[in-house]
């Protein structure tokens, strides 16, 4: 991490004199990815009950799996010798995402919905063990679905984009 990184101008400065390695955008990029995370799960919004075992959990599980597939697509565009990595990965990355998105949300809502009002609806899921451990640690089956496909969301992204960029070169 470099001083001027947090100041544009000079940034701007050392980029157009072409100083700035692919390695140096990919990292910014991660930055970026990380300091995200860092203000979604630090309660700052509305996301997650703020401090707790549990979000701090799911925060921990989401970073892991930022590094690992924000490298692996690293990886698999080239690495260092791609120079277009982060025109691919901006590019590639709106429909990933768009589809990503739609493909885990529709199944979360679907699990949500069977079990709010489906056929299980009238099982009694707070007998299971799964609920009792969920309420001791201050979860519930909301926070379960919730954490999966925050997890599952990242994993099919990267994986999906890994998949994909060495495609393009």
């Amino acid at each position: 991490m470099r001083y001027d990184w947090f100041r544009p101008r000079r940034f701007a400065k050392r980029f157009v004199a072409g100083q700035v390695s692919n390695r140096e955008v990919a990292y910014l990029m991660l930055s970026n990815l990380v300091f995200g995370s860092v203000i979604f799960y630090g309660a700052f919004t509305w996301a997650n009950p703020p401090w707790t075992l549990l979000s701090l959990f799911e925060f921990v599980s989401v970073l892991i799996v930022t590094f690992v597939g924000f490298t692996r697509v690293y990886d698999a565009a080239g690495g260092d010798k791609n120079d277009s990595f982060a025109a691919l990965f901006n590019c590639l990355s709106f429909g990933v995402w768009f589809w990503s998105t739609v493909i885990v949300w529709v199944v979360y809502w679907g699990v949500v919905w069977v079990f709010r009002y489906g056929i299980v609806s009238a099982y009694r899921f707070d007998k299971l063990a799964l609920a009792q451990n969920l309420a001791a640690i201050g979860g519930n089956y909301d926070w379960l679905w919730t954490f999966l496909a925050a997890l599952l969301w990242q994993i099919l992204y990267f994986s999906w984009l890994t998949r994909v960029i060495p495609r393009a070169r």
